[in-house]
């Protein structure tokens, strides 16, 4: 049957192996972890220790949360947890060996002596993370969807909606107004609709093209989502945006799985969206897709597909 509706999830900074890694046994069919993958820490006493891959053994509400704090984000040190350090603890010359992310998490600014090395090799299981994990197994999982940069959230965004970023690979200093052609433009001129549900701020919404009528037309409550899902309603296009901040009296939660915000709102997040598409009449011509804000968090040697 053809698909006449699109829906696009968009969380935040997670890697396909925090996630998905051990959805499957890997094999020549999944491209997933093995358990024996680690990243040489190049200690600032000179001395080396290997950091394998490590899983909480229960989630609490310290581990749903890990890492924290926050990995670096900025597109120098995703450079330099793509190609790592050499022996010596110099930037390695040679090509992307994906073992920079312990060195680059105990170098951030914010980082002190305490912070935990296994932080960032942290995963999750299937039975932590149940509704991404059983989506995934009774549909479709792409263990190699690459992030479009190496580089931050804004930037990555952009790609998604824009095709480009513009040059810019962090998200400030911000270049106001963003003029760049979106795909929102491109299926208005097709004649097909489109909508943006957010929950708080919308980042779609810096883009100046859709500023205007477009931003009270087309950028809706996520809760009318579920209404417009729910009566058959649902634009050719639809964007979900999660939340990510928490307001200012702390009653709404990050929902995004931005580090450190906690996963277990983001699954329901997902939840909430399947549910509310699956149990619309629209759900036989409806593709769902469940994706990230960009590469990092979580990636570990020989692997160059997260985002």
């Amino acid at each position: 049957m053809d698909i006449t509706h699109v829906v696009v999830l968009m969380l935040e900074n997670r890697s396909f192996d925090c996630m998905l890694g051990m959805l499957y046994q890997s094999n020549d069919k999944f491209d997933g972890l093995t358990g024996t993958e680690s990243n040489t820490w190049h200690k600032p006493d000179g001395s080396q220790q290997d950091i394998p891959v490590t899983k909480a053994p229960v989630l609490d509400a310290k581990t749903v949360c890990i890492p924290d704090p926050d990995p670096g984000e900025l597109f120098t040190d995703i450079h330099m947890q793509i190609h790592g350090l050499a022996a010596d603890g110099t930037p390695n010359a040679s090509g992307p060996t994906m073992g920079g992310f312990v060195d680059n998490y105990m170098r951030q600014p914010a980082t002190t002596s305490a912070a935990d090395p296994y932080a960032v090799m942290h995963y999750f299981t299937p039975d932590q993370v149940p509704v991404i994990s059983q989506l995934a197994r009774a549909f479709g999982v792409s263990d190699r969807w690459h992030a479009s940069a190496p580089c931050q959230t804004w930037p990555n965004r952009f790609f998604v909606h824009t095709a480009t970023a513009n040059g810019y690979v962090n998200n400030s200093p911000t270049h106001f107004p963003y003029e760049m052609e979106t795909v929102f433009n491109r299926l208005a001129e097709a004649g097909q609709s489109w909508r943006v549900y957010f929950h708080d701020m919308p980042q779609a919404a810096t883009l100046a093209r859709l500023w205007g009528g477009l931003l009270a037309s087309h950028f809706l409550d996520i809760t009318d989502f579920v209404q417009n899902a729910a009566d058959g309603t649902l634009p050719a296009y639809s964007f979900i945006e999660p939340r990510y901040f928490t307001d200012l009296f702390g009653s709404s939660i990050p929902n995004d799985e931005h580090p450190l915000h906690n996963v277990a709102y983001g699954e329901q997040l997902i939840a909430a969206v399947y549910n509310a598409v699956h149990g619309g009449p629209g759900w036989k011509q409806t593709l769902l897709i469940i994706t990230y804000g960009h590469l990092e968090e979580s990636a570990f040697p020989t692997r160059h597909d997260f985002g």
